[in-house]
Order: structure tokens, then sequence, then C-alpha cells
């Protein structure tokens, strides 16, 4: 069984528990924001099948238990746009089902590009230092492809190749987070090479591990 959500504060004694769904919403309605004794009720007579709905969608109790609270604060807000169309179940679990959705897109968004900033970490970055070019020609390429990009791409893209920050570090500079520099650096990298791209330019060769020299 889910923990109570505790969204507001319990009280034990209540005839409202009597009253079907339809006249508990129209007390809602009449009573909030000031009184929450009808609300209240509603939230202790579905809170735990919200919770088992964000459980089956999103499978982490931490996660289920933040969307269900989420879901349950947006009826408190939303309740008066309820006109009886549908259940009032049915209505919540639409609110619960945006919810969750929500939240497993932003689930698969972090996992993606944590995967793609993973891998690009493990493969010798061609910009990685401007000495690799082979001639200053390409530097320049390189230079041209930086000015296109936005602002905030070029900065993270010049700290994390030409200064050689990590990412905490550019997190700590830049005022994001670490995962928001993991996201802003994957973008800025795909921005760049589409960038230099767009000259008609190959990326230079990284440099054979070991060697000083670049690889033809």
């Amino acid at each position: 069984m889910p923990k109570p959500l505790h969204i507001v504060p319990a009280e034990s004694g209540s005839d409202l528990a009597q009253l079907s769904d339809e006249e508990l919403v129209k007390l809602c309605q009449n009573q909030l924001p000031h009184d929450l004794e009808a609300y209240r009720e509603l939230v202790k007579r579905y809170e735990g099948l919200v919770y088992n709905l964000c459980m089956k969608f999103l499978g982490s109790r931490e996660d289920a238990e933040e969307v269900a609270q989420d879901s349950l604060l947006q009826v408190f807000h939303k309740i008066h746009q309820f006109q009886g169309r549908s259940a009032f179940k049915t209505w919540l679990y639409k609110i619960v089902h945006n919810y969750c959705r929500n939240r497993i897109s932003k689930i698969i968004r972090k996992r993606e590009v944590q995967e793609a900033y993973e891998e690009h970490a493990k493969e010798d970055l061609p910009i990685a230092n401007f000495e690799v070019a082979d001639s200053s020609e390409k530097s320049a390429h390189i230079q041209e492809a930086l000015n296109k990009l936005k602002p905030k791409d070029k900065e993270i893209i010049v700290y994390k190749f030409i200064s050689g920050m990590t990412l905490q570090e550019i997190s700590e500079v830049t005022g994001i987070g670490v995962s928001a520099a993991k996201m802003r650096y994957y973008r800025a990298l795909e921005a760049f090479k589409d960038a230099y791209a767009r000259s008609g330019n190959n990326l230079p060769a990284a440099p054979v591990r070991g060697s000083s020299s670049p690889t033809r």
C-alpha cells in the first residue's frame, strides 16, 4: 500500500465520506480555495488509485509519489473547470495520464542525452585541440564554424575543447547544473559538426593515441 501523500492535513469523523463524487466535486467548486474539507475527502478517496496508476506508468516509487502529488494538486487548481461531461474519475485519470506522459518524456530525454554523452566521451573528438588541424586553413574553418554557433553553444565548445574544462567546471562557471551542461554540450557539438560540414569541410582527424602527429 502506498503511504499517504499528505497534500492536505487529514481529519477524522467527516460525514463527507458518504457523499458521491459528484456531490464532493460540487462542494469543492463552492468551497475552494477557502475551505479544504471536501477536497481533502477527494484526495483521501483517490490518492491510492492515483499512486498505483502512476506506479504502473513510471515504475519508480519516487517518480510515482511526485507525479501523484502533482496530479492531485492540479485537481485543486482546475476543479472549477470540471463540467461533469464525464465521470470525475475519468477526468482525474486524464490529468494523471498527462502528468505521467510528461514525466516519461523527461526520463527518456534524460536517458538519451546521457547515453549520447557517454558515447561521445569514448571517442577522440576532432576539435579537442586546434593543433590537430593539419593546416592553418583548417584552423580557420574551425573558427568559422564556431562563429556560426549560438553564443551559448560556442561558449561550451570553447570551454570544453579549447580550455579543456570538465563539465563540472563548466557547470560552476556558467551557473547551470551538470546535467544541463551535458545536454548543452551534446547539442553544441552537433551544431558545430553541422556548421563545419555546411562549409564543405571534413572534420580534422583525431591524433593516434601515443603519437604527437595527426592521423593522415
